[in-house]
Order: C-alpha cells, then sequence, then structure tokens
C-alpha cells in the first residue's frame, strides 16, 4: 500500500507542475499480448527432501493479455513526458516433470494483476519514444493453480492441486520499465515493453513436502496498441 501511495503522489505532484506549465495532456486506452515467466520455479516445487531423482522438471513461460487505461502528461516545449498507467495483465509460469517410470505432470501458475505505475518517456524524434519506470502488481488470483498430470487417469489431480493451492500463494509483483515506442499523428501508439520484476512474487508455506523458499521473480515481454483521445 506504502508503494501504490507514493506512486499516487508522484502523479498528482507531476500533475500540478504540468498543469502550471501549459502542459499537453492526453489520455487513452491499450491493449497487447505478452510473454511471461517466472524464475527458479523447478527449484522451488522440489523441496528439499524431494530431489526427483531420475527425473526432469523443465519451466515454460505462459502467454497471457495486458491492458488498461494512460495518461500522458507531455511539458510544453519539450520532448519529456510522464505517463501514468492503470493496468489488468494476466502472467505467470507452467512447469512440466517427467520421471523415469513414466510419471508426467504439469503444474501451472496463472495470476492476473492490477498493475499500477509510471512511466519516464523522451521523444528524440517525433513520435518515436524511450521509456523507464516502476510498476508495483496488486495479484487478484494468488491462487489461481492448475495441475494435471496422467497418474490414475487423473484421479488425484484435484487433491493434488489443492495442495499445490495450499503451498504456493501468489505475491505482488514489483517490477521495472523499459519501453520503446511509436505514435502515430492519429492518435495510435505502439508499444514493446520489457519488465524486470526485483521481488520474490510467490509465497512458500511450510509443510511436510519442505518447499525451497527462494527468490521467484518476474519477467515478461508484452506488445500493445494504444488509442489516444485527445492529440498532441
Amino acid at each position: 500500500m506504502k508503494v501504490i501511495l507514493r506512486l499516487l503522489i508522484f502523479s498528482c505532484f507531476f500533475n500540478s507542475i504540468y498543469a502550471q506549465n501549459e502542459t499537453n495532456i492526453t489520455y487513452g486506452l491499450k491493449l497487447g499480448g505478452l510473454y511471461s515467466k517466472i524464475s527458479n520455479l523447478p527449484e522451488s516445487i522440489k523441496g528439499r527432501d524431494n530431489t526427483f531423482d531420475n527425473s526432469t522438471m523443465e519451466n515454460q513461460g505462459v502467454y497471457g493479455l495486458e491492458g488498461g487505461f494512460f495518461l500522458n502528461l507531455k511539458l510544453y516545449d519539450t520532448r519529456v513526458a510522464i505517463q501514468p498507467e492503470i493496468l489488468f495483465r494476466q502472467s505467470g509460469e507452467k512447469v512440466t516433470y517427467q520421471d523415469a517410470l513414466g510419471k508426467k505432470f504439469d503444474l501451472g501458475l496463472h495470476y492476473s494483476y492490477l498493475q499500477i505505475g509510471a512511466l519516464y518517456k523522451v521523444y528524440p524524434y517525433e513520435g518515436l519514444n524511450l521509456g523507464a519506470g516502476a510498476f508495483y502488481g496488486i495479484n487478484l488470483s494468488p491462487n489461481n493453480v492448475t495441475y494435471t498430470s496422467n497418474e490414475a487417469n487423473g484421479m488425484y489431480d484435484v487433491a493434488t492441486r489443492q495442495f499445490y493451492i495450499d503451498g504456493l500463494e501468489g505475491a505482488g509483483d514489483f517490477a521495472l520499465c523499459f519501453a520503446l515506442g511509436y505514435e502515430l499523428h492519429k492518435s495510435i501508439h505502439f508499444d514493446m515493453r520489457y519488465y524486470l520484476g526485483v521481488k520474490d512474487m510467490v509465497k512458500s508455506h511450510a509443510s511436510s513436502f519442505q518447499f525451497i523458499e527462494n527468490q521467484n521473480k518476474s519477467s515478461v515481454f508484452c506488445f500493445s496498441v494504444g488509442y489516444s483521445f485527445h492529440q498532441w
């Protein structure tokens, strides 16, 4: 909550400054697709007392959506802007396990976030822009876990899924953001971003399984298209 409060104060502060300097203000909506991963997830799931000898565990990224509202505040007669945003994001990770006896299962963590943050943008040439900023994501679905296996025709999938729900819980995500974009004259925006997570986003709860608590950080690539309702 402290992070959210600081971001709101930050946005209000720049809003006041820009209004005093004849700021050009635009606002709009954006929507895009993303590819996300979570670091060190197989290591967390294996556990201290369960090394899964003669087995493999591979992690795969998942695809999702990101979209929401943005407000662009451009300082008069400069090539600099501040862009606060409120976004909805789907991201997570999938882990596939297989052992020498033929057992196989897929475990997926599928989280939804309310993203609040801002970008500092520089326009070196016309609509071309570079941006950097930070976003905090409130996890809206911390227990959204999927589990499927080939064991006993999936007879125990529900119980095992509940086991992972109890043992692994999604947390909030704080990430740095680096962006490259282009804004056309007719208010159409194209945007490529990389979000680099800097905090642990998966909590491990104590159980007989002995999950390993480590740093599970997010990594997200996103491409989006936006529309501005007021042109600069």
